[in-house]
């Protein structure tokens, strides 16, 4: 091209890789099935692997993408949330904040997250579960306003609107099955983040 530019398609499949499958032979999914497409695309470009961020630090598909995009995730990243509710059909606007979240199984009595992904095909409850949820109002707080989208599987994305508000806040995922339900904490002194009850 004249103006020295060049088009580039760029096809990133995150996740593709996978793990492999006792029953597949220790294959993984896509080792054991026939890709001519794939292979076509692959054998007319560059293919490879790479360290989104740095050498040695794995990183989740958020932060990754960040950083293919020119985005260094140490200074730009938030968190999940908005990722996630906008993935599901939340508009985001300045001020909000929005959480990733997890239909969990939680033993009431003990606080014990017994699953933290309540069954991954969820998608008769999941969308019946968050529409219930959407428009959740806060006793304590009328300004704000709770919005619920189903994403897809186990997940949903939560968004938060209203006056004063901070994601310095830490989640209460324990990360691992059959551990306690970890209590929501700020992440610093302002009011903001402690959002203490009027």
């Amino acid at each position: 091209m004249a103006s020295g530019r060049v088009r580039v398609a760029w096809v990133l499949i995150d996740g593709i890789a996978d793990v492999s499958i006792p029953a597949l032979g220790r294959e993984t999914p896509l080792q054991h099935v026939a890709t001519p497409a794939f292979d076509a695309v692959a054998s007319a470009g560059v293919s490879g692997l790479m360290d989104p961020v740095q050498a040695g630090l794995a990183c989740g598909s958020d932060t990754a993408h960040l950083s293919m995009f020119g985005y260094d995730p140490r200074r730009y990243y938030r968190g999940r949330g908005a990722f996630e509710s906008m993935g599901a059909g939340l508009d985001m606007a300045v001020g909000d904040i929005a959480f990733k979240c997890n239909f969990a199984i939680l033993n009431r009595a003990t606080g014990i997250v017994e699953s933290r992904r309540a069954d991954r095909r969820f998608e008769e409850a999941g969308p019946v579960l968050c529409a219930a949820l959407d428009g959740l109002r806060i006793p304590g707080f009328p300004d704000h306003a709770v919005a619920v989208r189903y994403a897809h599987e186990h997940r949903c994305g939560v968004r938060v609107r209203g006056p004063g508000l901070s994601d310095a806040v830490t989640g209460t995922d324990p990360l691992k099955d059959a551990l306690p339900l970890l209590e929501a904490r700020p992440l610093d002194p302002s009011d903001a983040a402690r959002h203490p009850k009027p």
